[in-house]
């Protein structure tokens, strides 16, 4: 007996599952036009952003620091599956051999996403004699990260 529709809950949890959030790589040859390739693999892909402290306490604040925002950053640290012939990991470690920064989407599980410039700083090659070989990397970013953008197509999936 074949289902198709099933009841859903009417408190439904909000959660989301890590592993519905993707990140690709612009291997086409312009910003304004965009092949997003996946990054093959994935097995977490940790956005990290942040600002630097700023102290802005002075005597009346009653012995209390007051901080204010500073300079802002992000990175991702990336860990995959090392596959071979992976058109997405091949194009980072490409780019960390030349030195030239890539464009990298975030995409989040509604397809939304965030786009952004980054150096690939650290690519390291896991390849332990009991498990698979992994790709490791930080992709510390290259000026703002885009504002959250509605998801669209894929030209490459």
């Amino acid at each position: 007996m074949a289902y198709t529709t099933f009841a859903e809950p009417t408190n439904k949890v909000a959660a989301t599952a890590g592993k519905d959030y993707l990140i690709y790589v612009n291997t086409g040859a312009t910003e304004a036009n965009p092949t997003w390739t996946l990054v093959g693999g994935q097995r977490s892909g940790d956005l990290s952003r942040k600002a630097d402290e700023i102290d802005a306490s002075d005597k009346t604040s009653g012995g209390w620091k007051s901080t204010i925002p500073g300079l802002r950053s992000w990175s991702l640290d990336l860990e995959s599956v090392y596959l071979a012939g992976d058109e997405g990991a091949g194009f980072l470690e490409a780019a960390f051999l030349a030195g030239k920064q890539v464009h990298i989407k975030f995409e989040y599980p509604d397809k939304s996403y965030v786009t952004g410039w980054a150096t690939l700083t650290e690519c390291s090659l896991s390849t332990p004699h009991d498990d698979v070989a992994t790709l490791k990397g930080t992709l510390s970013g290259a000026g703002a990260l885009s504002d959250v953008k509605k998801g669209e197509s894929h030209e490459e999936d």
